[in-house]
């Protein structure tokens, strides 16, 4: 089964995704905010990491610098997901390292189909 991070300091917004991506046979490790989500992506493998702008401890952009700093995350697909509408963000979101931005909210089919984009 393929592992990959989701990091929302919303539990409701992780708990979506994990129920949303069970279907496909993809396991959701989810994390709060910046820290907790370092120090799984220190210890476990992931096939990709979902990362919000907005967290508690740092920002997203600077967390997926972090992610990307990672040996085992370096060549691991980072999506930035956001419910802001800032012109900036993906400009952002690719100056530091993720593949793509998902804009909340977003559908199931279009979580899964980015899912399996960056899966496969």
């Amino acid at each position: 089964m393929t592992t990959i991070l989701v990091v929302d300091d919303e539990s409701v917004t992780r708990r979506i995704v994990s129920h949303t991506l069970k279907p496909i046979d993809i396991q959701v490790d989810g994390a709060g905010d910046a820290t907790e989500a370092m120090d799984l992506a220190r210890t476990q493998e992931y096939a990709m990491a979902l990362v919000d702008i907005n967290l508690p401890d740092m920002d997203g952009f600077a967390l997926t610098r972090q992610l990307k700093a990672l040996p085992q995350m370096a060549d691991k697909p980072v999506v930035i997901f956001t419910a802001r509408n800032h012109r900036e963000d993906a400009m952002l979101a690719h100056a530091c390292g993720a593949v793509d931005l998902l804009y909340k909210p977003f559908s199931t089919q279009e979580l899964r189909d980015l899912v399996i984009k960056y899966t496969s």
